[in-house]
């Protein structure tokens, strides 16, 4: 029986990802680096702001720690929350669940993104755990962060269902015991989704039928 839906974030329930990519775009500007193309972005989705930083202060010899690089990025992508936009379908699905399945989000991005987008859109309320990248050790396709969340709740993972946008996030939540919803998008369409128990292309396709379904 599925007792609670969790919630990843970027690509999932916002259209964030281009802010990320012009977040970045900013702060790598600002350290002399011009040239970061949309599809060296694109390989970075599902997993972490760590990992690309990573990446380009190895490649580039960026004298600047990986936490500074990725805190300046933040900054910018924070002033642009206000602008952000859910999905199609996600209020409708949130609407429908709220007060009859226990809802919450494990993404990797901090817990400070996360607050902000869903008190920006007026959701906070529904979400009774909010789990981000900076309080787990090991991120996506690690199953940590659903872990996590699973035990924040007191509920197992095979109750609860997690609603994935990337491969990474679908592993994670599959290696973790959970039922998957995966909804590809336009940066992640040539992701691997045969580990998800369901794909879909809006996240109002899903109803309380699938649910009834699977606990059967």
């Amino acid at each position: 029986m599925v007792e609670a839906l969790i919630f990843d974030m970027d690509g999932t329930l916002v259209d964030s990802e281009h802010l990320h990519y012009e977040s970045w775009r900013k702060t790598l500007a600002g350290h002399s680096i011009d040239q970061f193309p949309y599809d060296e972005f694109v390989a970075y989705v599902g997993t972490s702001n760590e990992k690309l930083a990573e990446d380009y202060i190895r490649s580039t010899g960026l004298a600047i720690s990986v936490e500074e690089l990725v805190s300046q990025k933040q900054l910018i992508y924070l002033e642009m929350i206000p602008g952000i936009e859910l999905l199609p379908g996600v209020r409708k699905t949130v609407e429908l669940f709220h007060g009859t399945l226990r809802l919450a989000v494990a993404s990797s991005s901090p817990r400070i993104e996360l607050d902000r987008i869903l008190e920006t859109l007026g959701l906070a309320a529904c979400f009774e755990t909010v789990v981000g990248g900076d309080m787990v050790v090991r991120k996506k396709p690690d199953p940590e962060i659903y872990l996590k969340t699973c035990h924040s709740m007191a509920l197992p993972p095979s109750a609860c269902a997690a609603f994935e946008d990337s491969e990474t996030g679908v592993v994670a939540a599959k290696e973790a015991g959970m039922l998957v919803v995966a909804i590809p998008h336009g940066l992640s369409i040539h992701h691997d989704f045969s580990r998800a128990d369901l794909v879909v292309s809006r996240m109002d396709e899903v109803d309380n039928s699938f649910f009834r379904r699977v606990a059967v």
